[in-house]
């Protein structure tokens, strides 16, 4: 600790009593003006602008996912099951406006999953982004899934950054 003291400029002052106890001082040099830290900003998260999506059953993560979503400057929409998602996908090509992406979750209790989802959407549309989103992480699942025409996979739970990174590689220019 002595060194630490002295290669700032200070020093250490000792002071004991038999019986009593010991008093260390640490003397140090005051900054002649505040220091100014460098903090390493946070990488951004937001890489572009789009239209995404999101299908899954699950209320909570339908809320998360969103959220995170907004966060990263995308427009979206939620729909809870195949049939659902297939009913938005359809307004918004009737427009001429198709989603940039779609994410899809591949189990749906009582609905249409992602992909039997995924089969009606391509019908509709061969140029979709589908994403699949999923609890299980298996490397031939996930292989399966990209020959069948999905465009990314990504496994749940997941985070704001894993998201932000799926999308951006999946939204690159065709």
């Amino acid at each position: 600790m002595d060194s630490i003291v002295r290669r700032h400029g200070g020093r250490i002052g000792v002071q004991s009593t038999l019986g009593v106890g010991t008093v260390f001082s640490v003397f140090l040099p005051v900054a002649s003006k505040p220091l100014q830290e460098e903090t390493r900003r946070a990488p951004a998260l937001r890489f572009g602008t789009g239209r995404i999506l999101f299908m899954d059953d699950d209320p909570k993560i339908c809320e998360l996912t969103g959220a995170m979503i907004a966060s990263l400057d995308y427009t979206h929409d939620i729909a809870r099951n195949g049939e659902e998602a297939l009913q938005l996908y359809r307004r918004y090509l009737a427009v001429k406006r198709p989603y940039d992406a779609v994410l899809l979750d591949l189990t749906v209790i009582g609905g249409m999953g992602g992909e039997e989802c995924f089969k009606r959407l391509r019908e509709l549309d061969p140029e979709v982004r589908a994403i699949v989103t999923s609890g299980y992480d298996d490397d031939e699942m996930v292989r399966r899934y990209l020959d069948m025409g999905f465009v990314g996979y990504i496994t749940k739970p997941y985070r704001v950054g894993d998201l932000a990174r799926t999308l951006k590689a999946v939204l690159q220019p065709r």
